[in-house]
């Protein structure tokens, strides 16, 4: 501290502490501010749930996201698909922009809880005991009565009254008055804190999953080949089986996937993959998502050398014809190769049954080089090179997840219960009472409760008015109940 002659020079505020922080802090107390908020998360996660996110293995490779996109257009059509891909809106729980709006929401719900923490911390410790007369005058819930003992007698009777209607008392005395002050549920008002907590968790978990989570919705392996999980673990997945059951009737009966997980090569587990019965290995689960047919093909060079050899699942449908399709390049010839099976349950007059058919294109050009169908089980010579249609095989979509933060969520979860039973079934009640001497010798005694927030306020008033009443008229007291007044 600088002083002056004899006078010390109090420190001022700095312009930043004043203005900057201030207004930082009023901003961040803002109500609209989080409705704001939470509508544009609201709208993010409602653009999320109703449109297709790219899986993270599509997204990782331009060419694969790039056929995504075309896949998608049938879907969207072609302006609204470049629209939403130019906001994010296919990958909108990995993007920036929504794990910024999760943290405004958290500093939001953070600096209001603090705002109001000094308010309830006053209101709970500790409670103002001694009320003035024209609070019990105007307090919506009020009662009178006139005893013919001292104060000091009166109180003791109110006080056994509150006891007995489970109300914590706390008294103060002085010549000819006696003030009371009783609570119950006292730590209920906590649960604002807890639910906001609650909330901050909740978000927490959210962008904790978003960053060190793993997902994969549309992870797809043929039977007999094992396949690398990606996403940064050294998993892969075999698949030794697939099987589809159905009721006589027609209805779907049991989709399962026996699979085999391997770490670096070794197996570590296996095990029978369902619908709703997912198998799980080092926080990863995979469930059981969907399944489609394989057409196993080889091809090789004229002179014998393989090229291909395994299936290609067909996971997508054609634009035109809905019929399943998938795909393979021969990088070694610069050709990108789409196999295009016979439409589900019908005569199909482009690809008839036992048939596939394939489409060769330029991978560089994208050039249609030729299109036609393979019989199964005859070798054909397209394009200069030789292919066969093996056989029709089944693969499995499984949905591989992990999510660290699911735990804190379920936490997150736990702390809302309790928080909005604290403060919706166990409500803090607060109750005041003074007992003064009259001048004629006899004791007034006042309660009053202020008017809350809650359906249940009258009836309670009425349960400890009854309960204190019994104690005092077994001392002789008159009974005036109070009309009630202005809110307090």
């Amino acid at each position: 501290m600088e002083t002056v002659g004899s006078q010390a020079r109090v420190p001022q505020r700095t312009y930043w502490e004043t203005r900057v922080l201030g207004r930082m802090w009023h901003f961040f107390t803002s109500v609209r501010l989080a409705l704001v908020l939470i509508l544009a998360i609201t709208a993010a996660v409602l653009a999320g749930t109703l449109l297709d996110q790219a899986p993270p293995s599509v997204r990782s490779e331009p060419a694969m996201y790039a056929q995504w996109l075309s896949r998608v257009e049938g879907t969207y059509g072609v302006f609204p698909t470049k629209v939403f891909d130019f906001f994010d809106l296919f990958n909108v729980f990995h993007t920036l922009w929504f794990r910024l709006l999760l943290g405004l929401l958290t500093v939001n719900i953070i600096v209001c809880s603090l705002n109001r923490w000094k308010g309830i911390w006053r209101t709970v410790f500790p409670p103002r005991i001694r009320m003035t007369d024209a609070f019990f005058q105007h307090a919506r819930f009020n009662a009178r009565y006139v005893m013919d003992e001292p104060a000091e007698a009166a109180a003791v009777t109110v006080k056994k009254g509150l006891k007995h209607a489970r109300y914590r008392v706390s008294t103060e005395a002085e010549a000819g008055s006696v003030a009371l002050y009783a609570d119950r549920n006292r730590f209920s008002r906590f649960g604002t804190f807890i639910s906001h907590l609650s909330l901050v968790l909740i978000l927490a978990g959210t962008v904790v999953g978003g960053i060190w989570g793993l997902s994969d919705p549309e992870f797809i392996v043929p039977e007999g080949i094992t396949r690398d999980v990606g996403l940064g673990t050294d998993l892969s997945v075999q698949l030794e089986h697939f099987t589809d059951e159905y009721y006589v009737e027609g209805p779907p009966k049991d989709f399962r996937s026996d699979i085999v997980i391997l770490k670096n090569g070794e197996e570590v587990k296996r095990g029978t993959v369902r619908v709703n019965s997912p198998l799980s290995y080092g926080g990863m689960k995979f469930h059981q998502s969907f399944f489609g047919q394989t057409a196993v093909m080889i091809v090789k060079t004229k002179d014998g050398t393989s090229l291909y050899d395994g299936p290609v699942p067909l996971a997508w449908q054609t634009r035109e014809g809905n019929r399943p399709v998938g795909s393979f390049t021969l990088g070694s010839e610069n050709l990108e190769v789409w196999v295009m099976g016979p439409r589900s349950g019908e005569n199909d007059p482009l690809v008839p049954a036992g048939e596939m058919r394939i489409e060769v294109y330029e991978t560089s050009s994208g050039a249609l080089r030729t299109a036609t169908n393979l019989t199964q089980g005859t070798e054909q010579d397209v394009s200069g090179l030789n292919f066969t249609f093996v056989r029709e095989g089944r693969f499995t979509g499984l949905s591989v997840v992990k999510d660290p933060g699911v735990n804190i969520i379920w936490v997150a979860s736990a702390l809302m219960i309790i928080g909005l039973l604290m403060l919706f079934y166990v409500p803090h009640r607060r109750l005041w009472a003074s007992c003064k001497e009259l001048p004629d010798g006899k004791t007034e005694v006042r309660l009053a409760m202020t008017g809350q927030r809650d359906s249940q306020i009258t009836a309670e008033f009425e349960r400890v008015r009854q309960r204190v009443g019994k104690e005092l008229r077994g001392r002789h007291a008159e009974d005036d109940r109070g009309q009630g007044g202005n809110d307090v």
